[in-house]
């Protein structure tokens, strides 16, 4: 019987050869690559010998064993994971004359300096984020809403492309775009069509469900790639080109299709040749991501509170399809906005059926003059949302209907209304069921109250029961009224209460968000919670109080003190907390002595870290920070290549500071901190 040690070799080798089959024959790109030494028969051969070995010296499996891509146990469910940086989402350009200012903008930003920048393809796939831990595959999640996405781990490990374990470096996550070759789309589709099941519309939908299959075993039998496009942490070089070649090294697939250039002339080149080219793709793009090479520009440019400055998405030009419009549905929203939604015949746009498509408000409906029965031409607005982009009256008969703003809301009748210096027309019934509905909605949603077992079916039984009228009602629900309903057992019902009685315990930001307060998002239900500390202290804010806390203008603090003083919500807010909701009280920090406090701070140049940075920074000293140089202006912060606020500065006699003074003045802060 052989020994161990050369069991251990048999394996080392087996598990090198089949690894460099894969990469070879799913990953080359070029015909003279390899894949040719190789055929099927003996790939098989490789791996039953493996899997042999393994199965009887299961102690000498590697980690990073390719049969781990073969057999996985099914998942029960998909874990959340919060993503250590987050999958910001680009800003997209729609033509060539917004891509040309695009560049100008950051060259502006820059200073003057004219960036490299690195073209690659926009693959039409699903993103996600893949970490390494001791040079092994230890996770894969999706992009899910930028800041926590989906575990799918053991799908991840089934695509072939992908290594296993990496040659150096112990810690790495890297981030790319798993897609679907036509190819295997199209395999995919007529095996579909011979069990009886319906085919897929499009690659993209078909890669979004199979990174999300329970059954690992069935992920791969899709045949799913990636294509890796960036690094989130670990980078050894300070350029993103140099970055992609180090990924090259280590055996991830990267787009053989990435090109670096030094001008625009060269960026609009390859927009232009790949827009007339896609179609000779053996995978669907949607359009082209221009990138800063440099990193150290990148830090510089630094980030908007969705997406960074120096990236962004040249989208192709949009693919139009015509309809008739046939009906306007009226939907009300949480906050009793009536919204116009066109229901059309049914047509085939982008690779999806649209029957709906979304007319914003009654000004867009009155600008395009519709009528019921008008053909109008429809696109898909950055390639999700469809939208009306035009309406041929030729073609329209002499009695058709005009569409006009509605009377009444069609929830609850009562009169709409348009406030003043406003574009939307709402229904102002508190009550209003519609309205209740999506309020309740809201509430459970996730980035809410997080109450995950609720959702639209379950919220519209229990309100045609009377089981609820408002959201604080799910605080009284019984495991009794819950057992009744349909498609409701006992252990189902369990569960809802749990998770009702698990969200009494939150996070003040989520609870303010939650109530629904007419322009309060989560980000300003987050700055509200951490200024005021306690929901008593939101409560009684007055106007200059909240106009006084950073982002809050005298919108956003007329529609939270209107909230507050409604009677029907400080009802409402009552209830919920009677009824068990607790949010929690937040510490907040009390300057002091501080360099900075009452101070008027005006940012200029470009600094090491993004000016949003700084801003928070200085306010949580104490200061002000304002925009233009004047002569209440206390300080300037300058960073590299700063412009005419240092010559009004000098004018003024207004003291200049750089980052590292400013840090040596920040460490003179003294403060406590207080949960009042």
């Amino acid at each position: 019987m052989p020994s161990d040690s050369t069991i251990q070799v048999r394996i080392n080798e087996l598990s090198q050869l089949i690894h460099q089959y894969n990469y070879v024959y799913y990953c080359a790109n070029t015909a003279d690559a390899g894949a040719d030494n190789f055929d099927n028969e003996t790939y098989d051969s490789l791996l039953n010998e493996l899997k042999t070995l393994e199965n009887k010296f299961p102690e000498l499996r590697l980690e990073d064993s390719p049969t781990l891509k073969v057999n996985a146990e099914p998942n029960t469910a998909l874990p959340s994971r919060k993503h250590q940086l987050p999958m910001l989402s680009l800003g997209n350009v729609y033509s060539l004359d917004e891509l040309k200012s695009w560049t100008a903008g950051v060259q502006k930003l820059l200073g003057g300096q004219k960036p490299e920048y690195v073209c690659e393809l926009k693959i039409d796939g699903v993103a996600v984020s893949v970490i390494y831990r001791n040079g092994i595959l230890t996770a894969g999640v999706t992009r899910g809403d930028g800041s926590e996405g989906e575990e799918i781990t053991a799908n991840i490990k089934t695509i072939n492309c992908l290594p296993l374990k990496i040659k150096t470096g112990p810690n790495l996550e890297v981030r790319g775009e798993v897609y679907l070759p036509s190819n295997n789309f199209a395999a995919l589709n007529q095996q579909r069509l011979k069990t009886g099941e319906p085919p897929f519309k499009n690659p993209r939908n078909a890669a979004a469900g199979s990174v999300r299959l329970l059954d690992s075993t069935e992920t791969r039998r899709r045949r799913l790639a990636v294509f890796v496009y960036t690094i989130a942490e670990g980078l050894p070089h300070e350029t993103h080109a140099e970055n992609l070649e180090f990924l090259r090294q280590q055996e991830f697939p990267v787009n053989p299709e990435t090109k670096t250039v030094s001008s625009i002339e060269e960026v609009l080149e390859y927009c232009r040749y790949w827009e007339e080219h896609k179609e000779e793709l053996p995978y669907d793009i949607d359009g082209i991501v221009l990138k800063v090479n440099s990193l150290k520009q990148q830090r510089q440019l630094g980030f908007t509170a969705k997406s960074p400055r120096w990236a962004t998405a040249f989208k192709f030009t949009a693919e139009q399809a015509f309809s008739v419009l046939r009906e306007v549905e009226i939907g009300v929203g949480r906050t009793g906005n009536l919204t116009p939604v066109a229901l059309l015949d049914p047509v085939e746009l982008n690779g999806t059926i649209v029957a709906r498509a979304t007319l914003h408000n009654y000004d867009q409906v009155e600008r395009f003059n519709l009528h019921l029965g008008d053909h109008v031409t429809l696109e898909k607005g950055g390639e999700i949302i469809p939208k009306i982009v035009a309406v041929d009256p030729t073609l329209r008969t002499p009695d058709a209907q005009k569409i006009e703003a509605p009377l009444t809301c069609p929830a609850c009748d009562t009169l709409a209304f348009r406030p003043q210096g406003e574009v939307e027309w709402r229904c102002p019934n508190r009550v209003c069921p519609a309205q209740q509905k999506e309020q309740i909605l809201h509430f459970v949603s996730r980035r809410a109250m997080d109450i995950d077992t609720i959702g639209p079916a379950l919220i519209e039984q229990l309100l045609s029961k009377n089981f609820l009228k408002n959201a604080a009602d799910l605080y009284l629900l019984s495991h009794e009224d819950l057992s009744g309903l349909e498609r409701m057992a006992d252990k189902s019902a369990a569960n809802v209460l749990s998770s009702i009685e698990k969200s009494k315990k939150c996070e003040l930001a989520q609870f303010i968000h939650a109530l629904g307060i007419a322009n309060v998002g989560e980000k300003t239900a987050g700055i509200l919670a951490q200024h005021f500390g306690t929901l008593e202290r939101l409560m009684s804010g007055t106007a200059d109080a909240l106009e006084k806390v950073e982002a809050i203008g005298p919108v956003i603090a007329d529609s939270i003190i209107d909230f507050f003083q409604d009677q029907q919500q400080l009802q409402l807010i009552t209830d919920f907390l009677e009824r068990g909701v607790s949010p929690a009280e937040v510490i907040i920090q009390e300057i002091i002595d501080s360099p900075f406090n009452g101070k008027i701070i005006v940012l200029t140049g470009t600094l090491s870290e993004p000016r949003d940075v700084w801003k928070k920074r200085l306010v949580q000293a104490g200061a002000n920070v304002t925009g233009s140089v004047s002569k209440k202006t206390d300080f300037v912060l300058a960073g590299e290549n700063a412009g005419s606020k240092l010559e009004k500065a000098d004018k003024f006699a207004v003291k200049v500071i750089d980052e590292e003074m400013a840090h040596a003045l920040l460490s003179q802060v003294k403060s406590f901190v207080t949960a009042e």
